[in-house]
């Protein structure tokens, strides 16, 4: 939203366009026919009026008849200011100095100062030159404030001219400074008028100040009931305050209060309504922020069904798409967007956005380099580059575990569970900066224990690796020794995953020694191969469905086999709530019923549950959300029948910065194992650095 209300400020203390007036309009030949003394006369009453073509039509007369006419010439000048003319104002002022009091002359520079603002502001013929009428009128407003003495006589002046540095500065993306005039005016019990408010709205929106640029805004409506991009800012101030409800209830005044289409008497057909298209378009961006992307995707193609040819509406849908993870649709979409205005900054952004996404770096580095030349101070630019930096950079996260298992009979199963009575689990992966736009080296340490029966077992790994990431394909291959006295054979492990479309991927993955095999097995000297194979069909951003194999040959000649199959389906999406059912169903079998560890000839288990997850506080990239898990699971198991038992996981959640989370849960259940029931308590912690 930056910059986007400066274009369209008008003065607060110009005079309003003149209404029509019953009284009729002087003719030319009128006015020749007029004594001087009596046209000079009735051009100040039309002037004050507001009347300005016809005052200036009398004085352009007076100096037609004599062009040394000094009152005519003052008053020629002080029309063509009053009608916008301030540049030509200003010429005819410095050819005729001395025909004008100090005050008027200050008021003639700083009404065109405040003309060059709002050129400034207007769509540049480059990007590369967007901001030079802005800094040159900057500059002017700078030399003028530099001149004028700090007198009572100049203070209405001082005042004009720091009101209209505002905009100034918001074009010039110097939004701190616009936030630190706008406190201050604040703490001193005063305010800005209306003419600015936009302005300063954008920029403490800009300097993420969403509360303040509410105050501002609401006081700017106030004042100005008309102003239509105030009140568009206005909602994004409540969305970025996480004030929903008052951003949908003004979306809906706005809707309701504008016709799609308008027609004027006479008119052959109707002509759009440019303010009912930005409540539409800023509809759509407020349903994407509040989870409600189906609506947004409804609503966004059909504004596109009307105006394909409208690159802001392509970008929209784009970013639409974007957020129900169609990386494809959505860089297709910010294409057709860049192609329909090749100089915008926000179709370059979402087209960088997408690639990164599709993990198409190499395509996406040359159009960064680009977006960053043509626009270096866009915040959505900065943010992009942001962004890139974190996908090139070091990459560490850390998950741990912790679990505490006791049944209802210590002597059952070989006295104590499959998982041991109390078992932990650490794992720490640092992955090196992205090499070629395609490579990355990486490291990682991790440790597995149990307790069986008072003897804990370790298994210790410390190994090395590199990744490939390109495009569809992502694939890895690793390497780790162990540091245990339960196995010498080293981990050789290799993975890979294929995107096959938007929705649709495929992985598959092969370890020799398995570091995930049972910690049972390990305790008796048996180690064991895994193979496993896994399709992820995730049509949108609410429902995915998982499916997979798996093979763990050990040692002892035993074939553990299991099939899967998950899904997690959206139920209700609200701002700040998520309410998801989600289940799943599994079925192994083993080849030995004599193997020393936990092997079922055959088991199956169903679960089904629901999660809710709230965002208790958010901040722009930082927030704090937490999620209860509650399912029931049914877990049959050969030659020990089926029994129900319970599965509850509360987790809190804290993103600091943008690629900087830390998560940590808790946990129960109460599984069956051989027949015999356990309570299992856990808790797990995740730290992630990168992207």
């Amino acid at each position: 939203m930056a910059h986007a209300c400066a274009a369209g400020l008008a003065r607060a203390d110009a005079p309003a366009t003149p209404a029509e007036h019953d009284t009729p309009r002087l003719t030319a030949a009128a006015v020749a026919a007029m004594p001087r003394g009596e046209a000079m006369v009735e051009a100040w009453r039309l002037r004050d009026e507001g009347r300005w073509i016809e005052t200036l039509a009398i004085s352009e007369a007076l100096l037609a008849r004599d062009p040394g006419d000094g009152d005519a010439y003052r008053l020629r000048t002080l029309a063509l200011s009053d009608l916008g003319a301030s540049h030509r104002a200003w010429e005819l002022y410095l050819a005729r100095p001395q025909l004008f009091e100090p005050g008027i002359a200050r008021r003639l520079e700083a009404d065109r100062v405040a003309r060059m603002i709002v050129w400034g502001g207007l769509h540049p013929e480059s990007p590369a030159t967007r901001l030079d009428e802005m800094k040159a009128a900057h500059a002017a407003l700078t030399a003028l404030n530099a001149r004028l003495a700090p007198t009572d006589e100049t203070a209405t002046t001082r005042e004009r001219l720091a009101n209209d540095e505002l905009i100034a500065l918001n074009t010039l993306g110097r939004h701190e400074a616009v936030s630190a005039r706008y406190r201050r005016v604040t703490a001193e019990g005063g305010t800005l008028p209306a003419y600015v408010g936009g302005a300063v709205g954008d920029s403490l929106l800009s300097a993420r100040n969403p509360e303040l640029a509410v105050n501002a805004l609401e006081a700017t409506l106030a004042a100005d009931p008309d102003a239509h991009q105030a009140r568009v800012l206005l909602v994004y101030a409540y969305v970025e305050s996480e004030r929903f409800d008052d951003a949908y209830a003004l979306l809906d005044s706005m809707q309701a209060s504008q016709s799609p289409w308008l027609s004027r008497a006479g008119a052959r057909q109707e002509y759009a309504n440019w303010r009912r298209y930005d409540a539409d378009v800023t509809r759509v961006l407020v349903d994407s922020f509040a989870h409600a992307l189906a609506d947004a995707q409804r609503q966004a193609e059909a504004l596109v069904g009307v105006g394909a040819m409208n690159a802001n509406l392509q970008q929209t849908l784009g970013s639409v798409y974007l957020q129900r993870g169609w990386g494809e649709r959505g860089q297709e979409r910010h294409r057709v967007a860049r192609t329909l205005d090749p100089e915008a900054a926000a179709p370059r952004v979402g087209e960088v956005q997408a690639l990164l996404d599709l993990d198409r770096t190499a395509q996406a580095r040359p159009l960064l380099h680009e977006l960053m030349a043509l626009h270096p101070d866009n915040l959505h630019a900065r943010r992009a580059h942001d962004r890139w930096e974190r996908r090139q950079g070091w990459q560490v996260t850390y998950d741990g575990a912790w679990g505490r298992n006791t049944n209802e009979d210590a002597t059952a199963a070989g006295g104590a569970s499959p998982l041991g009575t109390r078992d932990a689990r650490h794992v720490l992966r640092l992955a090196s900066p992205l090499m070629h736009d395609r490579w990355r080296l990486t490291a990682h340490a991790s440790q597995a224990s149990a307790d069986f029966l008072g003897e804990r077992v370790r298994h210790r790994l410390l190994g090395a690796g590199v990744t490939y990431v390109n495009d569809r394909l992502q694939w890895g291959l690793e390497a780790a020794t162990p540091g245990d006295d339960y196995d010498d054979g080293t981990t050789v492990g290799t993975w890979g995953r294929w995107r096959f479309s938007d929705v649709l991927a495929g992985g598959a993955s092969f370890y020799r020694n398995d570091p995930y095999a049972s910690l049972q097995a390990r305790r008796a000297g048996i180690t064991g191969d895994a193979a496993r194979i896994r399709v992820d069909y995730t049509p949108n951003e609410s429902t995915s469905l998982q499916a997979g194999l798996e093979q763990i040959r050990y040692e002892d000649g035993n074939r553990r086999e299991a099939v899967s199959a998950s899904f997690d389906q959206r139920l209700l999406s609200r701002p700040h709530v998520l309410l998801n059912t989600f289940g799943g169903l599994h079925a192994g079998r083993g080849s030995r019923d004599d193997a020393p560890y936990f092997n079922p000839s055959r088991d199956t288990s169903l679960e089904l549950g629901l999660r809710a997850d709230q965002i208790v506080w958010r901040r722009y990239e930082r927030h704090f959300r937490h999620r209860l898990a509650v399912s029931a699971v049914n877990y049959r198991q050969e030659g020990f029948g089926a029994a129900w038992y319970p599965q509850v996981r509360y987790e809190h959640e804290w993103q600091w910065a943008a690629g900087r989370q830390l998560g940590y849960g808790i946990s129960y259940s109460r599984p069956v194992y051989d027949g015999v029931r356990e309570d299992r308590v856990g808790f797990d912690l995740r730290v992630a650095w990168g992207e």
